[in-house]
């Protein structure tokens, strides 16, 4: 049954500005943008994916699974966007239910993906285009087909660009204008330089939004490939300034042909090599999923944690795509998790210019650190918002899963508690060790002590002679 929840959804983008413009740290709103992982599976082998390949699926097994979509349908009412990916999403089991339970639920395009586009065959392109999608990232890392290949062992670049076209070919047939195409961009040593070659396909093949990354290294990525680092990374000075140069001269003519071009990663780099970066407008332009009204002072603040919930296929949840998580989706209901002591802390953090503090990444956002919100009180803003809380929100239930997924997480809960308990005794127990070991060091030393002042006491020569007298005298 479709509900009619464009009331709701308007107020709550609406509280969510409010919020977030007053640097509240618990959210009465609920999430813009809902990120789901749903596993880890792949159809290709990209050199450079940061995620471990143990085959991990978030909705795995089934009775979890479903218990978990009852969950998130919760929240798809408030949502501007649903955004699922993989591993390959177009692969992944349980992405055909997930699309299934917005379809019966919304009567709004909300899903976004990311994909390979390896699969996007004619029977994908027209779901898609039918479907509740709005919008489809695909991921091109070359400008020409022997670098995309390279990069992106078992996909082809013509046969990806061809399956883009079918999308088009839908979308016009359908008169549609979702859902729209965007591109992704990790930008390498081997593939820098083909940046403008790639812009160009991109806007040969009708993408609207495009986003240049610096690779992320990961601890799944550099052991895959060893030497990841050394022949990917952009380090080298010198090729430092010739990405920067080219940069300054692509930047300005391309976002006038493409309705948003975002880059991320790049200011952090050439700042440290002194390097000016307005120009990059990271602070404006970065990954900030439905900021609309809060991007704008975005370099004051990341509105991220007051837009974004995110669930890795591990269960792990962020407030942010690229910081470190909050809780876990098996441990905690998503609604704890979106207030949690640590989500809430996050926000706290940032707004006081503790990015890196906060769980924030270094090589994405380090450029932030010491930039304090400033945040002043407006009263009819607080009027307004308070208004908006009593009218349609009280804070976010807190769900109560029933049957196995409630058990797993009385168990998580277990075995925190008593890791916790083990640590405090693991603690005590070093500490106790440490005060033993500390004594029997300062006994050895005070012996050694005694041992070196009986040696001198012994070898001084009014006791020798004494000593000799005595042994005559018996003799």
């Amino acid at each position: 049954m479709l509900i009619d929840t464009d009331r709701e959804y308007r107020q709550n983008l609406r509280l969510s500005q409010l919020e977030y413009e007053q640097g509240q740290v618990y959210l009465y709103s609920r999430p813009r943008c809902l990120g789901l992982v749903l596993g880890n599976a792949c159809n290709i082998d990209c050199i450079h994916c940061y995620q471990s390949k143990n085959g991990a699926n978030l909705l795995r097994p089934a009775e979890i699974g479903i218990q978990l979509r009852r969950e998130l349908m919760a929240f798809y009412p408030y949502l501007s966007t649903l955004r699922i990916q993989g591993g390959e999403v177009l692969a992944m089991r349980g992405f055909r239910e997930l699309v299934d339970d917005v379809t019966g639920l919304v009567d709004r395009k909300l899903i976004s993906i990311s994909t390979n586009g390896t699969l996007l065959d004619d029977a994908w392109a027209e779901r898609l285009v039918r479907g509740p999608f709005v919008n489809i990232t695909v991921s091109i890392d070359g400008g020409t087909r022997a670098t995309y290949n390279r990069l992106r062992q078992g996909a082809d670049l013509d046969q990806v660009l061809a399956n883009i076209n079918r999308v088009r070919n839908w979308k016009q047939q359908l008169h549609s204008d979702m859902p729209y195409l965007d591109s992704f961009f990790v930008i390498m040593r081997s593939n820098f330089r083909e940046i403008p070659r790639y812009l160009q396909l991109m806007a040969e093949h009708g993408m609207g939004d495009v986003t240049l990354q610096t690779m992320e290294l990961s601890t799944e990525n550099t052991s895959r490939h060893p030497t990841l680092e050394a022949d990917e990374a952009i380090r080298d000075r010198g090729e430092v300034e010739e990405l920067y140069a080219l940069m300054k001269e692509t930047l300005p003519h391309h976002r006038q042909v493409f309705r948003t071009l975002r880059v991320t990663g790049l200011q952090s780099l050439f700042e440290s090599h002194g390097l000016e970066t307005a120009f990059l407008e990271e602070g404006r332009l970065g990954l900030y999923p439905d900021s609309d009204g809060l991007s704008e002072g975005a370099f004051e603040l990341c509105p991220n944690p007051w837009t974004t919930l995110f669930i890795a296929e591990n269960g792990d949840a962020h407030v942010c795509f690229i910081a470190k998580p909050i809780g876990n989706l098996y441990a905690a209901s998503l609604s704890t998790l979106w207030n949690s002591p640590a989500a809430m802390a996050k926000r706290s953090d940032m707004i006081a210019g503790r990015y890196l503090v906060s769980g924030c990444s270094a090589q994405f956002c380090g450029w932030r650190e010491g930039h304090a919100a400033a945040r002043g009180e407006d009263p009819a803003i607080d009027v307004e918002r308070r208004a908006l809380i009593a009218d349609t929100f009280e804070p976010a239930p807190v769900a109560v899963s029933p049957d196995v997924l409630q058990f797993v997480r009385q168990q998580v809960a277990e075995a925190r508690r008593q890791k916790e308990q083990s640590d405090v005794l693991l603690t005590a127990g070093q500490s106790q060790i440490d005060h033993l070991e500390a004594k029997a060091q300062k006994a050895i030393t005070d012996f050694r002590e005694l041992q070196a002042e009986f040696a001198r006491y012994r070898d001084f020569w009014p006791l020798r002679w004494v000593s000799r007298v005595r042994r005559l005298l018996r003799g």
